[in-house]
């Protein structure tokens, strides 16, 4: 066992290995820019590959699970609305207690693994480049410096921005970005349709 496990262990480092070579090839063109504009287009293009991959990527389960639940909870509001209040309460507990609870909890961690292999798992192989790639030794023999941005205020004040600390603060400025960006889409698209 561990041997197989050692293989399929040697089979994925192997394909990282080359995602990687792949990626800083795919993207070495844009170091003229410098690596703050670098890491702040692949943290954009990460919100963008998520974005897409979280509204085309929807499970049978989940789908199901979503009915289930506006199902449970219509009969709940039904129930609630019986004329004897007391009688529509205890309706409504048993309906929780019987099914509501548990497919709310279902379509929570549903929602969640979605969110998660959507969202989060990109992210992270996103940030685990960045930080692999761009090193202090790596940013010091590629671009002179050994951080993404260096800033002084006087002799008392100085702060060096590495690239892990830049991708977060590009991934959060990215999907405020992407935000702004569907909402102008959305305005522009439904200016259109009504001329």
């Amino acid at each position: 066992m561990d041997s197989l496990m050692d293989r399929i262990w040697e089979v994925i480092y192997a394909f990282l290995n080359k995602a990687v070579v792949f990626l800083d090839t795919l993207f070495s063109p844009l170091e003229i820019f410098g690596p703050g504009f670098l890491i702040f287009f692949l943290a954009f293009l990460i919100v963008i590959i998520t974005r897409i991959i979280s509204r085309f990527y929807v499970t049978k389960r989940f789908i199901t699970l979503k009915k289930e639940f506006k199902h449970w909870q219509g009969i709940r509001e039904e129930a609630m609305k019986h004329p004897d209040r007391e009688k529509g309460k205890r309706l409504a507990r048993n309906i929780d207690k019987a099914e509501l609870n548990k497919v709310y909890y279902d379509y929570f961690f549903e929602g969640l693994l979605k969110n998660f292999i959507t969202n989060v798992i990109p992210i992270l192989f996103m940030a685990t480049y960045v930080t692999t790639v761009y090193t202090p030794e790596t940013l010091l023999k590629r671009f002179g410096d050994e951080w993404v941005f260096s800033f002084s205020f006087g002799e008392s004040f100085h702060m060096d921005i590495s690239s892990l600390f830049w991708f977060v603060i590009c991934i959060i400025l990215s999907f405020i970005l992407f935000i702004i960006l569907k909402l102008v889409f959305k305005k522009l698209y439904v200016n259109k349709e009504s001329i």
